[in-house]
């Protein structure tokens, strides 16, 4: 019976993962092809160039012609350093999420154990009997 509990809680856990595993084949193209040979300026004046980036601006204050015509006056040098600062921004806000879902995570399987009877955590549960 315990190893059936055991079981059960495993397929639980892994079942909270279900909408976040998916795994896909990316094709060679698909990777390597948005960095091919593009120059730091042509990259930061496709960036510059996209709509939202262009809201933002507007939201700023800011006019984007006078922002094109300063990424035309950059050095190369100065343009790869920022392309680079781009590419290396983490995507998202801030970890905060991950660590509150982690925990949140935890809380749940500890949670299912305890009703389950195969551990003892927390105070307010009951284990399940089938006797």
């Amino acid at each position: 019976m315990k190893i059936s509990k055991l079981v059960l809680s495993f397929i639980l856990s892994i079942s909270l993962f279900s909408g976040v595993l998916s795994a896909q084949m990316a094709s060679t193209d698909a990777l390597v092809g948005n960095y091919a040979s593009a120059s730091s300026k042509d990259k930061l004046a496709q960036i510059i160039s996209r709509e939202d980036v262009v809201k933002r601006f507007e939201e700023l204050g800011v006019d984007s012609k006078m922002i094109e015509a300063r990424v035309a006056s950059m050095t190369d040098e100065e343009a790869s350093k920022i392309a680079y600062q781009i590419d290396t921004l983490p995507a998202g806000a801030d970890g905060g999420a991950s660590i509150i879902g982690a925990i949140v995570f935890i809380f749940i399987v500890l949670l299912i154990t305890d009703i389950l009877g195969v551990t003892k955590v927390f105070n307010f549960t009951k284990p399940i009997t089938n006797n």
